[in-house]
């Protein structure tokens, strides 16, 4: 019998006796994208003769491609849910990347990326995802991702890149972008039916797409870091909602949670960082002579304060000139100091695991990626009075090393404290950011603005202290913020701020934009001995006496239980100032 070797051309030509037209228009349905493939006239199943043949046989087939041809069946069906056909499109696709491990193919054989297009057609993310993945295996590229050692995914380039390729292509990031996109459509839903897969493919679109930024385009009107921040709109409340979900189907769910939310926060100090580095031409730079090279330092006040008539003020304002001076920044400890830090954070203040996530993940994150300089974004602890909110931010900055005061703004009415008093006047100051760091000469000092929220403007022209607060917590502002006594510029961006407040009513929601809401809440009885022990600890350091010299008895423990911490200082003091044979301390 002689044989025949049969082409392509020749297979197609046969099979399409079998099909008619009606059966060719549904196969994929209406949700199939409209991919024209020049080499594959069927269009049947992305031209995949293999598959349309598997599909139409009516003989039994082997056991291992029964599953497929399930598959074949449930993707085709246009009547079937479209979370149940883009599974079975995501596992096609992962088949058809199976049979054609290097992603060549051959003719007459669809691709995976025309299964995972078609898959987050139908809103699965995991196929978004694996859409992206499919792109950057064209170029040989992959995303490494791990947690546990880095909160920043990271790209692995061939050897070759810096000849052929060099960084991510521009299809891919929008592959990322369409796959949150996807993700959005599942939020009014709470994500049903969503397992660790499709929670960590969501999360993986949305830290990749913020995270690798392609070659800006000339036909581009806005730059990759503009259009990021742009789509952090929608991205951010997306992604807090992707990361409160997908904690749950964690192992451990807090710590889990805590991982991702130091992934948020390390995703924004790059882009922060981006941004920087990107800005306008028209920016003015630094000049070079204002910082001493290998010094990390920072030129407060660049241009000229002008003298005054008065000679008792003109001597005053000479303390001032050491601002246009370098003046020292506090920089990072160690990353390991950072980690005990926290513990010790966590062992003083039990109550406040909250808070204490959210400020320590943000100084960790930018201590892994290098960063110096002692920085955190502005952070706001909301909670009821006497709970140990100004104490925490005290004890944080003692533990960072870097100098703090307290901004007392409880029933302030007008920006004085905040702006400076205007010369001529007997109560003429600077204002008490520039003062401070005059008096310390470290610029990037912890301002503690207690109780904002009873801070208003009163009845007259003495200025809002809440508005006077939303240039402090902008960069951009605080860079050129006006002291109005000084009569001059200062670059007062680089300080810390911490604020208090009982509730967030009273707070304006501009003021809001620029503070991180944290929740503080009040300590239980349980909380009493150790908020006792960090009170005379407090009291050792204030009156230079060595650790351990003051001490409590159990008896008059019980005493203090049940107070909150304010309330406890004040006890303490009065104990600890009774005779001798009722004193709580005894010395060594």
């Amino acid at each position: 019998m002689e044989s025949t070797i049969m082409n392509h051309d020749e297979f197609t030509a046969n099979l399409a006796q079998f099909l008619d037209v009606e059966t060719c228009a549904h196969i994929l349905g209406e949700d199939a994208p409209a991919i024209d493939l020049p080499d594959a006239p069927l269009k049947n199943f992305f031209g995949d003769d293999f598959l349309t043949l598997l599909y139409r046989s009516k003989e039994p087939c082997a056991h291992p491609l029964i599953s497929i041809k399930r598959l074949l069946t449930v993707a085709a069906n246009p009547h079937e849910t479209r979370h149940v056909r883009a599974a079975a499109a995501v596992a096609l696709g992962r088949f058809v990347q199976d049979r054609f491990p290097d992603g060549h193919g051959v003719a007459g054989s669809s691709q995976p990326r025309e299964w995972f297009h078609l898959a987050r057609q139908l809103n699965s993310v995991v196929g978004a995802l694996a859409l992206a993945n499919v792109l950057l295996a064209r170029r040989d590229q992959k995303i490494e991702f791990n947690l546990e050692l880095d909160p920043l995914p990271r790209l692995v380039e061939p050897e070759s890149a810096s000849r052929v390729f060099s960084g991510i292509g521009q299809e891919v990031p929008h592959a990322w972008y369409l796959g949150a996109r996807v993700t959005l459509r599942h939020v009014q839903r709470g994500f049903s039916g969503w397992g660790p897969e499709a929670f960590g493919c969501a999360l993986a679109c949305v830290v990749n797409y913020l995270t690798f930024l392609p070659a800006r385009r000339l036909s581009e009107s806005a730059s990759p870091v503009a259009q990021r921040r742009e789509a952090l709109a929608w991205m951010k409340p997306l992604w807090n909602r992707l990361i409160q979900a997908a904690s749950f189907h964690a192992r451990d769910p807090e710590a889990y949670r805590m991982a991702l939310i130091e992934q948020q926060l390390a995703v924004y100090v790059r882009l922060d960082d981006l941004e920087q580095n990107r800005a306008s031409p028209s920016t003015k730079p630094v000049p070079a002579r204002s910082v001493r090279p290998g010094q990390d330092q920072v030129v407060i006040v660049r241009g000229v304060i002008p003298n005054s008539s008065e000679r008792s003020e003109s001597e005053y304002l000479k303390q001032y000139e050491v601002l246009r001076q370098p003046l020292a920044l506090a920089t990072f400890p160690p990353l390991a100091t950072l980690y005990g830090l926290r513990m010790r954070l966590s062992d003083e203040f039990p109550w406040a695991d909250e808070a204490i996530s959210v400020v320590m993940s943000d100084l960790i994150a930018r201590r892994r990626h290098g960063v110096v300089r002692l920085g955190m974004a502005p952070v706001l602890l909301v909670g009821p009075p006497g709970t140990g909110k100004t104490r925490f931010a005290q004890r944080l900055s003692d533990l960072l090393e870097t100098p703090n005061t307290v901004i007392n703004l409880a029933g302030a009415t007008d920006t004085k404290v905040l702006k400076g008093v205007t010369r001529g006047w007997a109560s003429n100051r600077a204002s008490r950011m520039v003062e401070f760091i005059q008096q310390t000469k470290i610029a990037n000092p912890l301002f503690i603005l207690d109780e904002v929220d009873k801070a208003h403007a009163a009845y007259g022209n003495g200025g809002d202290p809440q508005e006077a607060l939303l240039d402090l917590l902008e960069p951009g502002n605080a860079r050129r913020y006006q002291d109005i006594y000084l009569m001059t510029e200062c670059d007062l961006s680089h300080c810390l701020y911490i604020a208090t407040s009982n509730s967030l009513s009273a707070l304006s929601a501009p003021l809001l934009s620029r503070l991180r809401p944290v929740f503080f809440r009040a300590p239980g009885p349980e909380h009493a001995e150790v908020i006792v022990k960090g009170l005379v600890g407090d009291l050792e350091r204030s009156w230079n006496l060595p650790a351990g010299t003051l001490t409590v008895t159990p008896r008059q423990l019980a005493l203090l239980r049940g107070l909150a911490p304010r309330e406890m200082r004040r006890a303490l003091l009065d104990l600890f100032g009774r005779d001798a044979d009722e004193a709580l301390y005894t010395m060594h």
